[in-house]
C-alpha cells in the first residue's frame, strides 16, 4: 500500500470520525487533521487554536517569532495560538498534524490550566521526537491505515486522546493540580470573552458585527474589542473571518454541499466574497481545496500550496 493511499485513507477517516476526544475530564475539539505525503511551502499565517506537526520524513524549516528552525525527520513542531507561523521546504516534507482546542465548558481545572501553559510558555520545535511518545504515537496512528482491515475506532480514538497529552511534557509543560482561584476582575474578562466566542460559534451564518456581539453581552463596542485583543491578539473582524473559514473548511470535508449553500451557511455575503476572503486565508481555492483533500491528500505545490490556518 503507497503512502499516497495511506495517507488518504487515514485523511478520510480521521476528518470524519475524531472531531472530539474525551476522557477523565478532558475535552477536546478537533478543527482537522492533516496527513501529506509531500508538504512544500505556506504562507506567513496563524490561528486560533493550536496545531501540533511531526515530520515522518523530509528535510525543510519553520519560523516562528523571528526565528527559523531546521525541520528533519523525527520533528516535532507545535503552532500555538495567536502566533506568526510558517512552513518551507524545497524538496517537500511528509508531515502529519492536528489542529484543537481544549473545550472548556467540558474540562476540568488542571488540564485547563495544563493548556494555558502550554499555549504561554511551550516550546515550539523539538528534535528527536521520533524517541519520544508523541512520535510513537505518531507512527502508530499511521499505521492503522497501512493494512486493509477495517481500523478499530476505539484504538484510533485512545491513540489520539494520548497524542494529545503527550504533548503537554514534549513541549515543555506537565500537567498540574488545580490552584485555587480567588473571584476577581480576570475571571469576569475570561467569562465575556468565553461568552462572546460561543455565542459568534453559534451564529456564524447571521449578520455578525461588533455592535451586535458587544449588546448581547451588555459592555461596550470598545470593551469587546479590547478582548479580543487581550486574549487573542486579534481584532473581531479577522477572528469572525477565521471562524466562518473554519467552519467551512469542516463543511467543504464532510459531504457534497454545493459551495454557494455554504457560504450562506458561513454567513458570508456571496459565493464570490467566500471564494475570496477563503482564497486569501488558506491560499487555495474552495473547491480546490475539497478536491485536493480527498484525491492528493493535500500534497504538492502546485495542488495545495498552503496548508489551513
Amino acid at each position: 500500500m503507497t503512502i499516497q493511499t495511506v495517507f488518504r485513507r487515514a485523511n478520510q477517516v480521521c476528518n470524519r470520525e475524531l472531531t472530539r476526544l474525551e476522557q477523565s475530564g478532558l475535552s477536546i475539539s478537533i478543527m482537522y487533521w492533516g496527513f501529506m505525503p509531500t508538504h512544500y511551502d505556506n504562507s506567513m499565517h496563524r490561528h486560533s487554536f493550536f496545531e501540533a506537526c511531526y515530520v515522518v520524513e523530509g528535510k525543510g524549516s519553520y519560523s516562528e517569532r523571528g526565528r527559523e528552525y531546521p525541520l528533519m525527520k523525527g520533528t516535532a513542531f507545535l503552532s500555538l495560538p495567536g502566533l506568526w507561523h510558517q512552513i518551507r521546504s524545497e524538496t517537500g516534507l511528509t508531515l502529519v498534524y492536528v489542529a484543537f482546542e481544549v473545550d472548556e465548558k467540558r474540562t476540568g481545572a488542571s488540564y485547563l490550566e495544563s493548556f494555558r501553559r502550554l499555549a504561554e510558555h511551550g516550546q515550539p520545535v523539538i528534535d528527536g521526537a521520533d524517541g519520544q511518545p508523541t512520535g510513537h504515537l505518531w507512527h502508530a496512528i499511521i499505521s492503522m491505515f497501512q493494512s486493509s482491515k477495517p481500523v478499530s475506532l476505539p484504538m484510533l480514538g485512545h491513540g489520539s486522546f494520548s497524542l494529545i497529552m503527550s504533548l503537554l511534557s514534549l513541549h515543555g509543560t506537565q500537567l498540574q493540580e488545580a490552584a485555587d482561584i480567588l473571584p476577581g476582575e480576570g475571571i469576569e474578562e475570561n467569562s465575556l470573552f468565553r461568552q462572546a466566542r460561543l455565542f459568534i460559534d453559534d451564529n456564524l451564518g447571521e449578520e455578525l458585527t461588533l455592535g451586535l456581539v458587544a449588546g448581547h453581552l451588555h459592555i461596550s463596542p470598545r470593551h469587546l474589542t479590547r478582548l479580543f485583543q487581550a486574549n487573542l491578539n486579534q481584532s473581531f473582524v479577522h477572528y469572525i473571518q477565521e471562524r466562518r473559514v473554519r467552519r467551512a473548511s469542516q463543511l467543504l470535508l464532510m459531504g457534497d454541499l454545493p459551495v454557494k449553500d455554504i457560504a450562506s451557511q458561513c454567513g458570508f455575503q456571496s459565493v464570490h466574497y467566500f471564494t475570496r476572503i477563503f482564497t486569501r486565508r488558506l491560499g487555495v481555492s474552495p473547491a480546490k481545496f475539497r478536491r485536493s483533500q480527498f484525491t492528493e491528500g493535500r500534497s504538492g505545490k502546485d495542488h495545495f500550496p498552503t496548508k489551513m490556518s
